[in-house]
């Protein structure tokens, strides 16, 4: 299909009009917040008691460090202490101007994003909701050990009281690794998480939440939700490649509605020690970077992240031109921290002292109780009253905190996987609309069959048929139908709505993929050589493969990369190598390589169906091969191996197109008498080892096939289990025979060594039987 926009030549001269962006326009007090009914008295006394929650829960993580405080008798508090103190009024501000039903991220200084982000919600939850969020887990430490709750039949006030201690207890257990943390101690205080509360997560990774948030912001908008995403960064993450490429997604063209996601910079100055204006970048404002990413400059503002009022008068108006389809939108929220990086560095070595207190006179929370006095809402008094409340309630759930149960080690392997699937879908996901006209059926020849590439496609269409949820996107995946043509005519049947195409922006796709994946969608995202899947690491390493566990296996992450293998076709080192191995390596992510064109649609469904994420490798040399594919439903179970053939001799494993080059091989054998059981794992992620073992066990010999080179292949994986479970049966020493030690090179001479060949395995083998 061609596109819509002609670019033709157009040389006109003339000026690119970058326009305005408005900086520090708030001039209002909370005496007009007040009167004009933005605000009641009591919402600015939650605000302030709110920053004070924040400020004494950090101040206490510093106490605790210097040794002038300790919860527990012997307690030694160990983990990150990256501390927002100074920074409150942009948590507090920003978390007051949304919903429980809101998302957010966060960072690895987000303490107080999270502690605000869950009291704002408790204060919207019914009583019933209350009680329930007091019973759950975190219930435990705040009872008296061996008594029961007391919550039923509480007034409001309690119970909200409650909540709160509830809520703060939560937060100290998690940054302590207790297992009542909100994330059971697999995350601490730089990767909490609540997500019946909207918190998606905070990120240790600089940057690393965006893509998520970007997703997140386009699952709300696909399925018409009325949510708003806040994705909060730090100055430092906007010079990073994966915030650049999200801010990007979020404002292509194609989403007409706009993105409903609110891009918050907390610039504190400071990206650790590299001062974000006058040294590592070349701007005044971060906020000018949004002239590069749309027309409206993404509706961007500098506001003043020294005043609470400030902060959440821009974020409403943010929140409310995301919800009229006028996103996205960047604020820049110019603040301090005042302490040092983490509590390792005392911040002396590049801040002078006059600077620090030139922003200290600035303070957030002083400044709010004197428009609190000013307001008439609160004496001093009062303010200090509160101050000691605060103070108190943030002492005592430190104290159970420490005395907390930590996590049993038995357990550790709890949250890493999830055991559901949407294989029992309800009916209302069934609802699609699509065009019935244009599906697509491939006729079988008399075998049965057809290509390897069209049984991806009928894959992909008959589970979007199947499931609303299921989003296609990816490099000119949608009218183009894909570099290898494999995805022509989904967006035919199914329209830009499920089929988008992307910028060239590895990282974006397999980020805004997870963001989806966690607030309702199944997407499939497809990056085009796994050579390029060294671009995304960051996204599929410590974002994809981590978030499940991470977050006490709270959330679910169904989704799926689809890349392809190369190799053979003369396009050298960056287009032809065989990265499994490094996949293999993150544990949270399925990783699956068919070999077959059955294979490869019965594995697909079950990896789009699947809850937890995958990498879904298919290989380019098979894609005009043809195999025997039912035009019937069928799924085919990950962890399950095949036996290819059936031999006596030797034990050969491979899988995706080393699968083909052993059957080849076998051939070769076969006429020397040699009899060979090829077994294909079809899934490494599970990797069914026992169906390898009893192959080996009854041949007495195994080599293990991999395009990639041995060291660190996923082959060696494979021959090291053969050798721990099957030692005593082997005749012989396990071979893997694998690509040399060299990236691929272009030149079809040394491409054809490079590769194990049918030839080359077959010499091994006759090595291995004495011949």
């Amino acid at each position: 299909m061609v596109k819509a926009i002609d670019v033709l030549p157009v040389f006109e001269k003339g000026e690119i009009e970058l326009g305005r962006i408005p900086k520090f326009l708030y001039d209002r007090h909370l005496q007009d917040e007040i009167r004009a009914g933005e605000l009641t008295p009591q919402d600015a006394m939650t605000m302030l008691k709110v920053m004070l929650i924040i400020r004494h829960f950090e101040d206490t993580i510093v106490k605790m460090k210097a040794g002038k405080f300790s919860p527990r008798e012997g307690f030694k508090f160990i983990g990150a202490t990256h501390l927002s103190i100074g920074q409150e009024a942009v948590a507090v501000g920003a978390m007051s101007a949304i919903t429980r039903h809101d998302y957010i991220t966060s960072t690895h200084r987000g303490h107080g994003h999270s502690i605000a982000k869950g009291f704002f919600a408790l204060l919207e939850m019914s009583d019933e909701e209350l009680r329930s969020f007091i019973n759950d887990v975190g219930g435990r430490g705040v009872q008296t050990p061996g008594a029961t709750c007391s919550c039923c039949g509480n007034s409001r006030a309690t119970l909200l009281q409650q909540a709160i201690e509830v809520h703060i207890y939560r937060t100290f257990a998690e940054l302590f690794g207790k297992e009542d943390g909100y994330c059971r101690g697999r995350g601490g205080g730089m990767h909490i998480a609540d997500f019946h509360v909207g918190h998606l997560g905070a990120n240790a990774i600089v940057g690393g939440s965006s893509a998520i948030a970007t997703g997140a912001a386009i699952s709300i908008d696909k399925q018409g939700q009325k949510k708003v995403v806040l994705c909060l960064l730090g100055d430092g993450a906007l010079n990073n490649g994966v915030v650049l490429e999200s801010l990007n997604m979020a404002c292509m063209s194609q989403f007409k509605r706009g993105t409903p996601v609110v891009y918050i910079i907390e610039n504190n100055q400071y990206g650790m020690t590299g001062q974000a204006i006058g040294e590592v970048t070349g701007l005044d404002y971060l906020a000018r970077r949004a002239a590069g990413f749309n027309l409206k400059n993404m509706n961007a503002e500098v506001v003043c992240g020294m005043d609470a009022l400030a902060v959440r008068d821009a974020v409403k108006r943010a929140k409310g031109k995301a919800l009229s389809g006028e996103g996205p939108v960047l604020l820049e929220c110019v603040t301090y921290r005042y302490m040092g990086h983490s509590l390792s560095d005392d911040g002396t070595k590049y801040r002078s002292p006059e600077e620090v207190a030139a922003w200290k006179a600035q303070d957030a929370i002083e400044r709010f109780k004197q428009e609190l006095i000013d307001a008439g809402v609160a004496s001093a008094e009062q303010i200090a009253s509160l101050e000691r409340e605060v103070e108190t309630l943030v002492r005592e759930a430190s104290i159970k905190a420490a005395a907390a149960e930590d996590p049993d080690p038995k357990t550790i392997y709890e949250g890493l996987w999830a055991d559901t699937s949407s294989e029992n879908l309800p009916e209302s996901y069934r609802s699609v609309h699509y065009n019935a006209d244009k599906v697509r059926r491939f006729p079988r020849n008399k075998d049965g069959e057809i290509l390897y590439r069209n049984a991806v496609f009928e894959a992909l269409m008959e589970e979007m048929i199947r499931d609303k949820r299921v989003v296609l996107f990816g490099e000119d995946v949608a009218a183009y139908g894909g570099a290898f043509q494999v995805t022509h005519g989904l967006y035919d049947i199914f329209g830009e709505e499920r089929v988008y195409n992307t910028a060239i922006s590895e990282a974006a796709i397999v980020g805004s993929a997870l963001g989806m994946a966690m607030t309702g969608l199944r997407p499939v995202a497809e990056i085009m050589y796994i050579d390029f899947i060294l671009q995304a690491m960051d996204q599929v390493g410590n974002q994809v493969a981590k978030t499940r566990y991470m977050f006490a296996g709270k959330p679910k992450a169904p989704m799926v990369i689809r890349t392809t293998v190369g190799g053979g076709k003369g396009y050298a080192g960056q287009h032809s190598q065989s990265l499994e191995a490094v996949v293999t390596q993150f544990p949270g992510i399925k990783v699956v390589a068919p070999s077959t064109a059955y294979d490869v649609k019965g594995l697909l469904k079950t990896a789009i169906r699947d809850d937890n994420p995958v990498l879904f490798i298919e290989h380019q040399l098979l894609y005009t091969e043809k195999g025997r594919v039912p035009e019937e439903e069928y799924t085919i179970p990950f962890g399950q191996a095949v036996i290819r053939r059936e031999g006596t001799d030797i034990t050969i494993v491979a899988y995706s197109y080393m699968a083909r080059v052993a059957e080849r091989a076998a051939e070769i054998l076969a006429g020397q008498g040699i009899s060979v059981e090829l077994v294909d794992p079809r899934t490494l992620v599970p990797l069914d080892i026992d169906t390898i073992v009893n192959s080996v066990k009854k041949t007495g010999r195994a080599m293990v096939l991999s395009q990639a080179p041995k060291t660190g292949c996923f082959g060696e994986h494979i021959a090291y289990e053969i050798q721990n479970r099957a030692l005593a049966h082997l005749k012989a020493p396990v071979e893997v025979v694998a690509a040399h030690e060299v990236p691929p090179p272009m030149a079809r001479t040394l491409e054809e060594e490079h590769t194990p060949s049918p030839e080359k395995v077959a010499r091994v083998a006759l090595r291995m039987l004495g011949r």
